[in-house]
């Protein structure tokens, strides 16, 4: 049977104009009662039917889009999108959750459908499948991620600020050998804290070229081959990768928290001691640094502002559309705790 105005009233215990309101998006409801009678007319196929009413639909809908892989990896984008979802829910809006595969990726129904005001995309994606989601002539904002094509406005963190940050805090506590162990291509901001690192060592350390400072990140640094380990809880894979590093340094600066805390525990396995054989530090600032033995000292990262910003941005956009683009970046902060002691003279 043909879905009616009528029964979607029904279902909430609401007056038929309550319904005409909500689907026309005109006031005299509130919010809530408006979105609760959006997703009914969704479900039940009334919108289909409706064309005229997708364009309501969509002012309170943000598609929400991460790819699928971080979904084992919470810690930190969690608290990104905790920041979307309380501050499009501040202003009106829902945000629906899209998970992606960059190597197989198809535009989501809901964008191509035009029920969504625009698009968060939390964390790396291609360039080429940015491209497929701006065929759409839908706005976007970019969180932890930048395009190298396509002029779109991102929120990131000061990634390189805050590597070079903890560098120039290591070498004033007497490290000389700081190696980064972080893999290069899982993301722009492990790019980004990696040229944090080396723009300090050519700063600080006193490496008068290019060369030499190349072969001693070289000598000192492992750059691939841990985030799938350390995604899937390998140890025995990181504890091998250790184990073909030649040099060991004093102390490494870690791409990420997760990735800072696999390595302790491959670290300790293989018997070393934190922070008196080897100190390490992260990035990031996830709850579990306090957890640990020993605590970890890293860079705070305000996760849920970064959220809270693309939000707000959208929103921006939305209603500038010719306006310049813009990239913000998120200032960060050290945390000194635990698990960086005093190098050995």
């Amino acid at each position: 049977m043909k879905v009616t105005m009528k029964d979607i009233a029904h279902i909430h215990g609401i007056s038929v104009n309550a319904v005409s309101l909500a689907l026309n998006n005109k006031p005299g409801i509130s919010d809530e009662t408006r979105i609760k009678i959006l997703r009914t007319a969704e479900e039940l196929g009334y919108l289909e039917t409706k064309e005229k009413f997708y364009r309501t639909f969509s002012r309170t809908n943000i598609c929400v889009m991460m790819h699928k892989r971080y979904s084992v990896d919470m810690d930190f984008y969690g608290k990104v999108l905790l920041g979307v979802v309380e501050e499009a829910k501040k202003n009106g809006y829902d945000a629906l959750m899209n998970f992606f595969d960059d190597d197989d990726f198809e535009v989501p129904t809901i964008i191509m459908q035009r029920r969504v005001s625009g698009v968060i995309v939390i964390g790396k994606i291609k360039d080429k499948n940015i491209e497929k989601i701006c065929r759409m002539h839908t706005q976007i904002v970019l969180v932890d991620h930048a395009s190298m094509v396509e002029n779109i406005d991102s929120i990131i963190t000061d990634n390189k600020h805050g590597s070079y940050m903890l560098v120039k805090y290591l070498l004033e506590k007497g490290f000389t050998k700081i190696g980064f162990y972080g893999e290069l291509s899982y993301s722009l901001s492990i790019k980004e804290r990696y040229l944090g690192y080396r723009e300090a060592l050519s700063t600080f350390l006193g490496v008068s070229s290019w060369e030499q400072r190349d072969s001693y990140i070289d000598k000192y640094s492992i750059l691939e081959g841990m985030e799938e380990a350390v995604l899937s809880n390998n140890n025995k894979e990181i504890v091998e990768l250790i184990k073909r590093h030649e040099t060991m340094p004093e102390v490494f600066v870690c791409s990420n928290d997760r990735v800072a805390i696999s390595l302790m525990v491959a670290l300790q396995i293989l018997g070393y001691k934190i922070p008196e054989d080897i100190s390490i530090v992260g990035f990031d600032n996830i709850d579990i640094c306090e957890k640990i033995c020993p605590k970890l000292t890293t860079v705070n990262v305000n996760k849920e502002l970064m959220g809270k910003r693309a939000v707000q941005r959208l929103i921006y956009r939305l209603s500038h559309r010719n306006s310049l683009t813009e990239n913000v970046a998120i200032s960060v902060e050290m945390v000194e705790r635990e698990s960086v002691g005093k190098p050995e003279r």
